[in-house]
């Protein structure tokens, strides 16, 4: 007897718009037919003894161990010093694991490097208190459930606080002497930035499950923070969900700075009221660059950051790009006139159009073509499109905010909501540009990092349960991708 066959799932069907789209003109924000700029170099490939070393000589890393505990009166010493279980942190994402982890270091080919760094940065006291070996997993078992978990908030803040001045060592987020366009920034002066869900170890939802045949009841050990989220495309995870912000150089491989990372809610604001939901921890988080950064010019995210989330961050004077969130309807801006021209104005797929109807009774909207992002300072920035309108009479020059106005956000009384969410269909960038493509293919970079983070363990699992544990991994991870930056952008600058 055959099982029967699965039916296949039918792809949805893309409704289609109920208007005509005119032609995309050439303006301040390219043209169809521009070249994309050209690839970077292709990033040579990295022995572990490599990126060991470079973990091993970054200066910073020694500076962070101020955030660990340290020694205690109470109770049996610790048989190293916080130092060591940094390291080991750090590398399980070399290693894969804690066990694997704890292997290496118990070799003197491995532990030797250890001691040799740790007397080149911390001195010969520290090294020659060091025992013969490294770490067992039972040691680091117990520092890292008893020390770093509680300490995990000062980790991450001290990590996040060296990593952003790091990028600004290198060069990163600040001005270039030459004068750059609002819509053409320098690749350095972008910060790509997504959310992720990171599996736990084990995909057991229940800590007993019961076998329906014999009576046995199973115990499991269960994720306590892990629940399923809904990725792009409709695809349902199971894990705990990070962000993380980065910045890097346009031709220098491996040259990507991680700049923060955060742990966000993926459940119920009931259920998980400790952390914020993604838009708002990464509003926080790019404010906190920013303030540190003052030579930030933009920021690139997918469709989940909102016009509520753009809002804060382009009054703070950043251009904040995603691509066009489906299913928003064309919605009436204004209508110009002058003298007799009369023109009806909509903002369509993110861009303010001109609105005609056509003999045959269908709407059809004519882009308007811009002619600079005009840029104000003040209390709070504003945007501009500085656009034409075609005109039989004559062209005219108009100036249309695209930033939140307080118009906008007064309440209508007839529907109870916000007048006009002008952030959320208004953009500064359209993204079917020239420009919108450019900082699309930035935000892509995110991507290449989530991977690499996945593939550095076992079965693509984060080795840790619990979300505060997990995260403690993703800084380790953190810290060897940016040892290997800092060790790359140092020899390419010198040479």
């Amino acid at each position: 007897m055959t099982a029967p066959k699965k039916r296949a799932r039918r792809k949805p069907v893309k409704k289609q718009p109920d208007y005509v789209m005119a032609a995309v003109p050439d303006d301040t924000f390219g043209s169809a037919t521009d070249p994309l700029p050209p690839k970077s170099p292709e990033a040579p490939p990295l022995t572990a003894d490599e990126r060991f070393e470079y973990l091993l000589n970054n200066p910073d890393l020694y500076a962070a161990v101020r955030s660990l505990p340290g020694p205690s009166r109470i109770g049996r010493p610790a048989h190293h010093p916080p130092i060591v279980y940094l390291i080991f942190l750090c590398a399980i994402s070399l290693f894969g694991s804690a066990r694997a982890t704890a292997c290496h270091l118990q070799r003197p080919l491995w532990w030797d490097l250890v001691r040799m760094n740790i007397r080149t940065h911390m001195g010969d006291a520290v090294a020659d208190a060091l025992l013969p070996v490294g770490p067992t997993r039972g040691q680091w078992n117990y520092y890292f459930h008893a020390k770093l978990k509680p300490a995990f908030a000062e980790v991450r803040d001290i990590s996040r606080d060296l990593w952003i001045q790091q990028a600004l060592d290198h060069g990163m987020m600040s001005e270039t002497g030459t004068r750059v366009s609002r819509s053409y920034p320098e690749r350095h002066q972008v910060i790509h930035a997504d959310a992720t869900v990171a599996c736990p170890p084990s995909s057991q939802r229940h800590r007993e499950t019961v076998d329906k045949v014999t009576g046995e009841i199973r115990s499991h050990r269960v994720d306590p923070d892990a629940s399923n989220t809904v990725e792009g495309g409709g695809t349902r995870v199971y894990g705990n969900k990070f962000l993380s912000a980065a910045v890097r150089l346009g031709n220098i491989p491996h040259s990507r700075v991680i700049l923060g990372i955060e742990s966000i809610r993926h459940k119920s604001a009931k259920r998980d009221p400790h952390r914020d939901d993604e838009g708002t921890a990464f509003v926080k988080l790019a404010r906190y660059i920013l303030r540190r950064a003052p030579g930030l010019r933009a920021v690139t995210y997918d469709t989940a950051l909102r016009g509520s989330h753009r809002a804060p961050l382009i009054a703070d004077g950043l251009v904040v790009f995603t691509t066009q969130h489906g299913g928003l309807a064309p919605e009436s801006l204004q209508r110009f006139e002058k003298g007799p021209c009369r023109h009806d104005l909509y903002v369509v797929e993110g861009r303010v159009c001109k609105r005609l109807l056509t003999d045959a009774g269908m709407t059809y909207y004519t882009p308007l073509p811009v002619e600079e992002l005009e840029r104000r300072e003040s209390k709070r920035t504003r945007f501009y499109h500085r656009l034409v309108i075609p005109c039989q009479v004559e062209d005219h020059v108009l100036r249309i905010r695209v930033d939140e106005t307080p118009e906008d956000r007064e309440i209508d009384p007839s529907t109870k909501r916000q007048r006009f969410n002008r952030t959320e269909h208004l953009r500064q960038i359209p993204p079917e540009t020239h420009a919108g493509r450019r900082l699309k293919g930035f935000r892509q970079d995110s991507e290449s990092q989530h991977s690499r983070f996945d593939q550095s363990y076992p079965h693509k699992r984060v080795p840790a349960y619990g979300a505060n544990a997990a995260l403690l991994i993703y800084i380790g991870y953190a810290w060897l991708s940016n040892s290997v930056a800092r060790a790359k952008i140092t020899h390419a600058l010198a040479a």
